[in-house]
């Protein structure tokens, strides 16, 4: 009886050094214990723009007229106006096609394109990434992945 009492103390002192913040060895116990406001400092960033900011810039840039619409209507009129422009650039009809099948539209006929200049400059493309692809490629020939590189 008395083995099993002390073990049960044993287990509690240990499971209370464990969890409690009483350094359990010397080398902690002699440096200083960090708070948040040590770890943490506040940064200050200076020439952040706000996503209000962008998404107007951005709206602008497309053509778009934004006022009155929220946030994320805005955002969704900004994306879905650059995936029209991305598609216009690869030659895809865009009529009456949702977001997702037009994006993934888009990047497929984009992977053809890498592939299809890959061949051209005689580059290896198993195993290998898009963007490693195109790295390739501007190793090769600076104008023609700077063509392919704006799309994703």
């Amino acid at each position: 009886m008395k083995k099993k009492t002390m073990s049960y103390v044993m287990t509690g002192a240990l499971s209370f050094t464990i969890l409690s913040s009483v350094p359990s060895s010397p080398a902690q116990a002699a440096s200083p214990q960090l708070t948040k406001i040590q770890t943490a400092p506040s940064v200050a960033r200076a020439g952040t723009k706000k996503f209000t900011d962008v998404i107007a810039a951005q709206a602008a840039e497309y053509g778009l007229h934004i006022e009155g619409d929220d946030l994320e209507t805005a955002a969704k009129k900004v994306r879905m106006a650059k995936l029209q422009s991305l598609a216009e650039k690869l030659n895809i009809n865009t009529d009456g096609k949702t977001e997702k099948a037009l994006r993934l539209e888009v990047k497929e006929t984009h992977k053809t394109a890498v592939y299809k200049a890959a061949d051209r400059f005689g580059i290896e493309t198993d195993g290998q990434r898009t963007k490693e692809i195109i790295a390739a490629i501007a190793k090769v020939n600076g104008a023609a992945a700077e063509q392919l590189n704006g799309f994703y």
